[in-house]
């Protein structure tokens, strides 16, 4: 088990995990009839345009209303702004939203303008420089549990690494803000920002996770602290160079955050129960502490992942599924329960290509598989032409219904053709010389 494989394992994975936790689909095919079918070029797509007037309104309206004594006028024209596009993001706006940051008085106008900044950020760099002190401040000396702390935290990680600025004051007393939504922002924030491209992942963001919001009484906000650590990863030992691979791992430092993993999930070896009660938290916190340590990617904490696959709870089995995909194929000793978790009787669609990612997450390894899908695909095809032939002979009101199942079933057989031509395709990774054993 080489670290290399699981460090670049798991960054293959991380774009799945970061804009949908459960269900990806393996490939995505045009619809039949979308081209000629002699073309090799793509259908082009309409260019999309910006609208120039909204509500009757140009920017400059629009902006001229952020300036109105109305606190309703000003809201609605901050939150029309973005709207507009890229000219939102243009100096005479983006000062603008920096002025109205700084001196707005009425609450909910203010969150409005946090939530904008966040979302178009700004073509100056300097101004992006400003929102982020602004932004810093208002978490700082925001109240405790109060909406400008709250959005102040979310708009920061919309920066991502460059917001990394305010780890200081994140990582400080708002740790404890009686909120437990601000303290589950800040760890989704911490996720996005903490990581420099040169240096790695920030060790005081990694312990403020492991050390704190991991320990915290809620568990979204520990779900979400593991979430991010996984997101993250281990520290580096040393910088990257430009477009090369990241460094291996800083063991020692890592280690800090193995530890804490162990007091969450356990120790085999001892027999020590471990302190976190909820199933789809401790398979965070086991997965965790396997990209952390490579390993720990052993029989004892993938028999604790597999557990979960047996059991009744869908919402931890989801979760042991996605854990399982994103370790890939050091977890491919794990294929013959996925695919039984797979043709359950009555499985549902999510479940179902929760399997499929993970076994085409085993490349290569997930090969027995290939005759599963096809026979599960084939299935599908004649569940398919039948539902087509019901809907043709529908009455009105069944029609809506027929056509949202019927769309279920296309989208099945799509996914699995993806997964069958994937893994007709994957070869053999080849294996890595051992290091020299030392005299």
């Amino acid at each position: 088990m080489q670290p290399l494989h699981l460090r670049h394992t798991i960054a293959r994975a991380l774009a799945a995990l970061l804009f949908a936790l459960v269900v990806v689909n393996v490939t995505q095919s045009q619809q039949p009839g979308s081209q000629d079918p002699g073309s090799k070029e793509p259908p082009k797509q309409p260019e999309f345009k910006w609208p120039t007037e909204i509500n009757g309104k140009d920017i400059a309206a629009v902006m001229k209303d952020m300036e109105d004594s109305d606190p309703t006028i000003r809201e609605f024209a901050v939150r029309t702004l973005p709207l507009f596009g890229p000219p939102a993001q243009k100096e005479k706006a983006s000062q603008l939203l920096l002025k109205r940051l700084a001196n707005e008085k009425d609450p909910g106008v203010r969150v409005a303008v946090i939530n904008t900044i966040g979302q178009i950020q700004f073509e100056k760099e300097a101004d992006n420089k400003e929102a982020l002190r602004l932004l810093v401040d208002a978490v700082s000396k925001g109240q405790p549990g109060g909406l400008t702390r709250l959005h102040a935290v979310q708009a920061i990680g919309m920066f991502g690494p460059k917001g990394s600025g305010a780890i200081t004051v994140l990582t400080g007393e708002p740790l404890r803000d009686p909120s437990y939504e601000i303290r589950r922002s800040i760890a989704q924030a911490l996720g996005r920002i903490g990581l420099n491209e040169t240096k790695g992942p920030n060790m005081r963001a990694l312990t403020a996770l492991a050390d704190i919001l991991a320990k915290d009484v809620s568990a979204a906000v520990r779900l979400e602290a593991l979430q991010a650590l996984v997101i993250l990863g281990p520290p580096w030992d040393g910088e990257r160079k430009p477009d090369g691979p990241p460094p291996p791992i800083d063991t020692k430092s890592a280690k800090t955050i193995v530890e804490y993993m162990k007091a969450r999930v356990g120790d085999p070896k001892s027999k020590k129960p471990g302190a976190e009660k909820d199933k789809q938290v401790e398979i965070w916190a086991r997965l965790v502490l396997m990209r952390f340590d490579p390993a720990e990617v052993n029989d004892d904490n993938l028999d604790a992942l597999g557990q979960y696959l047996t059991g009744s709870d869908p919402a931890a089995k989801i979760q042991a599924l996605t854990a399982i995909g994103l370790i890939g194929e050091l977890a491919a000793r794990k294929l013959t329960e996925v695919i039984r978790v797979m043709e359950e009787e009555n499985a549902p669609f999510g479940q179902v290509a929760a399997c499929v990612q993970v076994i085409t997450s085993f490349n290569a390894a997930g090969k027995p598989a290939i005759p599963h899908l096809v026979k599960m695909r084939d299935a599908r095809k004649k569940e398919l032409a039948a539902k087509q032939l019901e809907l043709a002979k529908a009455k009105k009101e069944d029609e809506i219904r027929l056509t949202a199942e019927k769309t279920a079933l296309e989208e099945m057989v799509k996914l699995l053709d993806g997964a069958i031509k994937y893994l007709e395709e994957a070869k053999e990774r080849p294996k890595e010389k051992e290091p020299p054993k030392k005299p």
